[in-house]
């Protein structure tokens, strides 16, 4: 699932892998998914290691048993050039399509981001099997994770992914299917 609101979300500026915290909002959005979460039984809560991530996490984990493991290698997109700019400056950006990139300016490509990112997950999946696994992470990620799951990479699917939206991913013989995706019934508008 992703992060709650975050303080660059909330200015609409690519944060990328700075740690952008969680605003009094997506603090707020963190206890509706963990509510929404709660007749979910989790083996693992793993988060990346930047704080949006790890805030709402927690407050997944809360009550649980279980910590909140957290992994670099699930760390947003390194968005170079991008990082710290407007959302709106983003067709100013060199080879910027309406596909997105390959690789952003001075960032990650899209293959650096699945290998680090699956790493991580592909070692959760064999050390749990059969086991369910909350991942919080970054709207960038998921993004890419999905499209590749679903064999359309470098594309993107661009349907939109609020924060805390829920993706629902199996792991069997075929590999990884998505089972529901981007899913934000639980979102609520809080003040």
């Amino acid at each position: 699932m992703r992060h709650g609101e975050s303080e660059a979300n909330a200015a609409a500026v690519f944060a990328g892998q700075t740690d952008s915290p969680l605003t009094p909002k997506g603090r707020e959005q963190a206890k509706v998914v963990a509510r929404a979460l709660r007749p979910v039984h989790f083996d693992r809560v793993v988060a990346s290691t930047l704080s949006r991530t790890t805030d709402t996490a927690a407050e997944i984990a809360a009550g649980r048993g279980i910590p909140v493991e957290t992994y670099a290698d699930l760390r947003e997109i390194d968005l170079g050039d991008a990082a710290g700019k407007p959302f709106d400056e983003l067709n100013a950006l060199p080879s910027y399509t309406s596909d997105g990139f390959t690789q952003w300016p001075g960032g990650e490509s899209l293959d650096q981001v699945v290998a680090r990112a699956m790493g991580v997950i592909d070692r959760l999946v064999a050390e749990s099997p059969g086991k369910t696994i909350c991942i919080v992470g970054h709207g960038g990620v998921t993004r890419i994770l999905v499209s590749g799951f679903m064999g359309v990479l470098p594309k993107l699917i661009r349907v939109p992914a609020t924060n805390t939206n829920i993706t629902i991913v199996t792991h069997d013989e075929r590999g990884y299917v998505v089972q529901e995706m981007f899913k934000d019934t639980h979102v609520v508008e809080i003040a």
